[in-house]
């Protein structure tokens, strides 16, 4: 959008790089935010502001504000989550406070685990949620109290979201490989909501349509300046099936599915999260591939007539090639520059 300027944190991160490029090729003047030296090729589609959100930084003009650097781990420690996620949103809510368009993205974690499906406005028990997911609440919970009178705020929660450049998911479903074998933790057979970033990238295009156009309405016909939705595929994936089509595309062969038990794994991760001990299971993660988790995307399918185009299936080809053309090994690792070397 010609002479319109957004601002994307988190730009050298999986989704925020993936904003930056999306929001060039739709002729909006970028400004990009990371706390690491600029990769070249974002240098080329964006202006580049370096500075670390966990600290305050100097006021931001922009016309819309895309808040998508997080700390996204189940294994950091608290005060490490807080500081990035809780902090760097009310640093970066400082910094563009005249911005009319607040765009947030936070994540499913928010929610409890305690239903299958799962829809914007239920009721959470903070209790039960992981310290990362907290963290993300606790984010929602103090935007929401913030005054957005005359400016927009969307709160956005996708499932994991996947895609070329991934550096959370992939990584992770690619260390299961052992030997040739796939080792999971329980069977998978369970039913989940994923996000295509491409996806989230649809959302955020609705959402701040709607806040450029509202802002030309009078008061009476202007859409409420706070929503929050859930964001997702259309399909809802059965985990077991998609990850063994996943990892046999990539590895080029049908490869066999162990499944590990769960119970011992729950004490060995809590046990471990007691001891502060790093470790690639934690009691969170294996609750993600234990229980359903869909997302009740009809808000955002009403209000911003939101039809998501991307999906496993149509998206598996450019994926598979995208591992096999970086290398497995520097996935699994999750290198820093993944994310724009697509």
């Amino acid at each position: 959008m010609k002479n319109s300027r957004i601002f994307i944190t988190g730009a050298t991160g999986f989704v925020g790089a993936s904003l930056v490029r999306h929001f060039a090729a739709m002729d909006w003047e970028v400004l990009a935010n990371g706390r690491a030296a600029a990769p070249v090729p974002l240098l080329s589609l964006a202006k580049y502001v370096q500075a670390d959100i966990q600290n305050p930084f100097p006021p931001q003009s922009a016309d819309v504000l895309i808040h998508a650097a997080a700390l996204a781990s189940d294994a950091a420690g608290w005060d490490a989550l807080k500081k990035a996620n809780l902090e760097g949103t009310r640093h970066v809510f400082e910094a563009t406070r005249d911005c009319p368009c607040f765009v947030y993205i936070s994540s499913s974690s928010v929610y409890d685990g305690q239903k299958a499906l799962h829809r914007e406005d239920e009721i959470v028990d903070r209790s039960k949620l992981s310290p990362y997911g907290l963290s993300k609440r606790m984010a929602e919970d103090w935007l929401l109290e913030q005054d957005w009178q005359g400016r927009s705020l969307f709160i956005l929660r996708p499932r994991a979201v996947y895609g070329v450049g991934d550096r959370v998911l992939l990584p992770r479903l690619l260390r299961l490989v052992r030997q040739g074998q796939i080792f999971s933790p329980g069977d998978m057979r369970i039913s989940s909501s994923l996000t295509h970033v491409d996806n989230l990238c649809a959302a955020i295009d609705l959402c701040v349509g709607q806040a450029c156009f509202s802002t030309k309405l009078p008061e009476s016909l202007k859409q409420k300046s706070v929503q929050i939705f859930n964001v997702a595929d259309d399909e809802v994936y059965e985990m077991r099936e998609l990850v063994c089509r996943l990892l046999s595309e990539i590895h080029g062969r049908k490869l066999p599915f162990r499944a590990m038990p769960l119970l011992p794994l729950r004490y060995l991760a809590s046990a471990l999260e007691a001891l502060r001990v790093a470790k690639q299971f934690t009691p969170y993660s294996l609750s993600t591939v234990s229980k359903d988790c869909v997302l009740d995307i009809e808000g955002i399918t009403k209000t911003l007539e939101y039809r998501p185009r991307q999906n496993f299936c149509n998206t598996l080809p450019e994926i598979v090639r995208w591992v096999n053309r970086v290398g497995i090994e520097r996935v699994k690792k999750a290198e820093p520059d993944l994310p724009w070397q697509t």
